[in-house]
């Protein structure tokens, strides 16, 4: 993909709209975090199975040294499989037009048709050709994950005149081939129910209660797309994230979403759940010997999203808490309209009262 195209990708993302680093505390248990030594090489790593990425081998990179356009990115590549999932990470390279010799470097992840941003980025100070750097790129996974076989540690690492430097780490890449949700206990599913161009509305219950999860696409510019998830229930809802940026080389149609719950334990019973949000794709071969049918029939998933504190029920018994509950009782005259009440945020409140389609206003 050319450069250009990942820097737009970059330039719209923001990493603080998606939090993917908390890990399923029931899922799998805290592991040590794995490294080569410093100064070692991959190969005589003795932790877990490692997936290396394979570096790239042709290079049409400028011979000048150090005096990169300040609108150049340089994209490295790299290769490898997750079991059966085929990955491709992208590091990007982009000066700082105001610091000179500092350079800022970002890390997508393409599957298939789907390409995202992973980590948040980096900035370093480079006295080295920015053009000319190598980077050692490789998974590995836990001792165990439900479902099995689709959660890794990421690790990207710079090594520059015989010194190892970590840039990007993710205890929690989630992404697998046809994984069985099955083995998720007390989970459950919800399911497509109406689908429009830019818009899936998946209904499912969650503590008894019937909720709608409303996804939505957003164009961006050509290929690239904004994701947002909101859900609704009994005439109330509210959005669980909003500006997921991806670039699609495929219609928005093609992608589907697997969102299922888990029950935790909690006083009112069914008043609390873990929220788990999946991207799915077709798998793509490039194999010759793959035939149509068999790829058909195959899909990549990704977990993009989840929440460990999502609180919604149906009927909930509040007097489970216990004797010493105090329950509130609602004033005689309440609600009633105000106008002009005084706000104990007054950010909110001058946000509030600022025309947002006024002509020629300022602030």
């Amino acid at each position: 993909m050319p450069a250009n195209l990942h820097s737009n990708l970059w330039s719209v993302i923001r990493q603080d709209s998606i939090s993917t680093t908390a890990r399923e505390e029931d899922e799998e248990p805290f592991l040590p975090v794995y490294e080569p030594p410093v100064g070692s090489k991959v190969s005589g790593y003795r932790g877990p199975p490692l997936a290396l990425a394979r570096s790239p081998t042709t290079s049409n990179l400028s011979e000048s040294f150090l005096q990169m356009d300040s609108q150049e990115t340089v994209v490295y590549t790299y290769n490898l499989h997750a079991e059966c999932a085929p990955l491709q990470f992208s590091v990007l390279v982009e000066p700082e037009a105001d610091q000179p010799n500092h350079y800022t470097l970002s890390l997508s992840m393409k599957v298939g048709y789907v390409e995202r941003a992973l980590c948040a980025p980096v900035t370093l100070r480079l006295s080295i050709d920015p053009r000319r750097l190598d980077f050692s790129v490789f998974i590995f996974p836990p001792r165990t994950s439900l479902p099995a076989g689709c959660l890794y540690h990421l690790r990207v690492w710079l090594q520059t005149a015989g010194i190892d430097h970590r840039i990007f780490s993710d205890n929690d890449l989630w992404v697998g081939r046809d994984p069985d949700f099955r083995s998720v206990g007390d989970a459950t599913f919800a399911v497509l129910r109406n689908a429009t161009q830019d818009m899936l509305i998946y209904q499912g219950i969650v503590g008894r209660a019937h909720v709608s999860f409303i996804i939505r696409w957003k164009l961006v510019e050509v290929g690239l797309y904004s994701l947002s998830l909101e859900y609704e229930a009994g005439g109330a809802g509210r959005t669980l994230f909003e500006d997921y940026y991806m670039r699609l080389e495929c219609e928005p149609q093609i992608v589907t979403f697997l969102i299922y719950a888990i029950p935790v334990t909690s006083t009112p019973h069914g008043a609390s759940h873990r929220l788990r949000f999946w991207l799915r794709t077709p798998f793509v071969s490039h194999s010759p010997a793959s035939s149509a049918t068999s790829q058909s029939e195959s899909y990549i998933y990704q977990r993009i999203w989840k929440s460990d504190d999502f609180k919604v029920g149906a009927g909930l018994n509040f007097e489970a808490l216990g004797s010493r509950l105090v329950m509130g009782v609602r004033d005689p005259d309440s609600p009633r309209i105000e106008r002009d009440f005084p706000c104990l945020n007054p950010n909110r409140q001058r946000s509030a009262r600022t025309p947002t389609n006024a002509i020629g206003s300022s602030r």
